[in-house]
């Protein structure tokens, strides 16, 4: 009997062992990595991510118990930070944190178009000053410069006009774009310039960091890259949040889990969406690091300026 009893449990637990180590519908999110990006004079800018795993029952269970976050469906994207699908989103983000930090270092408010990319230069436009990789944001008068968001749009604001004023973002090396500025063109000079509505601009490159929630630190980094001073104010600044054109701030997955990979990077300062302090706040408990909230990319700059920061801007 007692043999029986003994092969019963062996059994059992070969079973549950077995069970254990095959694939569970989950997966598990933790902390990632920070990623530095820019050079700023003191402090840093940290692209704080969330790291996804697929895991076995044993590990599901193990991370039940510890309270770790865990998310079905192991094929679905997880809003941003981490290795997972979604470079679409993480293009998008470059894009608008570069063009956002230039018209934000030209002390511009920025216009909510991508504007047009040119993609070649030719006949009179070689005198133009413009060149391929150049994005313009907007044309039309001085003190009246309408937003592109196609290439009949251009044809409006110049049409019946000698000279045409744009708001251009220029392309300043083979990877970079410096701050937006306003040229007064001859409509003439525009003619034989190839530019179209898929704009694609890079902050910073990130490697195999995915999603849209790189936004806010790229801009601010960027920002920071385009102006003088010291904008992190010897801090080292990480966060999460997402940007649009205008500059606005939009809520990201794994902010709790993005919170700890800030603590454990020994982080100052982390910036959340102003939607999703509550995540981050409860997160941090305990830790000295100090969550801001914001809800558009100036009011992030800002609180920067408030704590130290020392830029044009402040």
């Amino acid at each position: 009997m007692g043999r029986r009893v003994l092969y019963g449990v062996v059994a059992a637990v070969v079973v549950l062992a077995v069970f254990g180590m095959s694939g569970s519908p989950y997966n598990r999110v933790g902390p990632g990595p920070a990623i530095e990006v820019g050079r700023p004079e003191g402090g840093s800018w940290s692209v704080m991510t969330s790291r996804v795993q697929r895991s076995n029952w044993l590990q599901w269970g193990k991370a039940e118990l510890t309270g770790e976050h865990v998310i079905r469906d192991a094929g679905r994207g997880h809003g941003g930070g981490g290795p997972a699908p979604g470079g679409d989103a993480m293009s998008t983000a470059q894009t608008h944190a570069a063009l956002v930090a230039a018209q934000l270092a030209a002390r511009r408010a920025p216009v909510s178009a991508a504007g047009l990319q040119v993609g070649a230069v030719g006949g009179p436009a070689r005198d133009g000053g413009l060149r391929p990789g150049d994005v313009l944001l907007a044309a039309g008068t001085a003190d009246r410069l309408i937003p592109l968001r196609a290439p009949a749009d251009l044809e409006t604001a110049t049409a019946g006009r000698a000279t045409v004023h744009v708001l251009v973002v220029p392309r300043t090396s083979a990877d970079a774009w410096g701050s937006a500025e306003v040229r007064r063109m001859p409509v003439g000079r525009l003619a034989g310039t190839e530019a179209g509505p898929t704009v694609a601009l890079t902050a910073y490159p990130l490697g195999p960091v995915e999603g849209p929630s790189a936004g806010l630190i790229l801009a601010l980094a960027r920002l920071d890259a385009l102006t003088p001073g010291d904008l992190t104010g010897g801090h080292r600044v990480a966060g999460t949040g997402a940007i649009g054109l205008g500059g606005a701030v939009t809520g990201v997955g794994d902010v709790p889990e993005k919170v700890r990979a800030a603590v454990k990077a020994r982080m100052d300062v982390f910036f959340v969406p102003v939607w999703q302090r509550s995540a981050a706040v409860e997160a941090a408990e305990g830790t000295g690091l100090r969550i801001v909230p914001v809800r558009t990319v100036t009011e992030a700059v800002d609180r920067l300026c408030a704590d130290g920061g020392r830029a044009p801007l402040c």
